[in-house]
């Protein structure tokens, strides 16, 4: 039978006792880092967002440059006159009346594309919010507007037409964000 052993002194002396929490010091230390990180996620994912867009209203661009070359091509050179979004009396209008004249344009020139046979195969594979039976937009939902001479209010290009969009802000005149398609690769039909 085995004799009960009593330890000695020693190892009945307090032991040190093991950490289960954290310290205040630690959890604001790690919350801090968290919210660092998230800030700087959401900032990226702004970042490629806008770049995103601003690659999408390019391609945009791009194609519709396509297709009008074509059909200038295809009508002796004869530019189609579709409703203007400013005139050429040199007053700027308003931005409810700079809106409703680039919805108008809209309609114009993608009714005259369409009926001709060229959009639907150049913008097919976008998604419903950038393109219908009426409209053409922007990645930020603004009408792309054809622009069939040049205007220094707008935009200038050295073949006379050209199409835009308003961009990011949503303003047809303010040309720090504005994307224009003669900026794009040049249009091969």
């Amino acid at each position: 039978m085995a004799a009960f052993v009593e330890a000695p002194a020693w190892a009945n002396a307090t032991r040190p006792t093991t950490r289960h929490a954290f310290t205040i010091i630690e959890l604001l230390t790690t919350v801090a880092g968290l919210i660092i990180l998230l800030g700087l996620m959401v900032s990226l994912a702004r970042h490629v967002r806008a770049a995103s867009a601003d690659q999408l209203t390019k391609d945009i661009l791009h194609r519709l440059d396509q297709a009008m070359a074509l059909y200038v091509r295809h009508n002796d050179d004869a530019i189609p006159r579709v409703p203007a979004l400013i005139d050429d009396a040199g007053d700027l209008p308003s931005e409810t009346a700079l809106k409703k004249s680039a919805l108008r344009n809209n309609e114009a020139w993608v009714r005259l594309l369409r009926s001709a046979g060229l959009l639907s195969d150049r913008l097919s594979d976008l998604p419903i919010a950038y393109y219908d039976e009426l409209h053409v937009r922007d990645a930020w939902g603004s009408p792309i507007v054809f622009m069939p001479h040049l205007h220094p209010a707008v935009g200038m290009n050295a073949k006379g037409w050209f199409f835009f969009s308003a961009g990011p802000d949503g303003k047809y005149l303010t040309r720090d964000d504005n994307l224009y398609s003669y900026d794009q690769p040049a249009a091969q039909p």
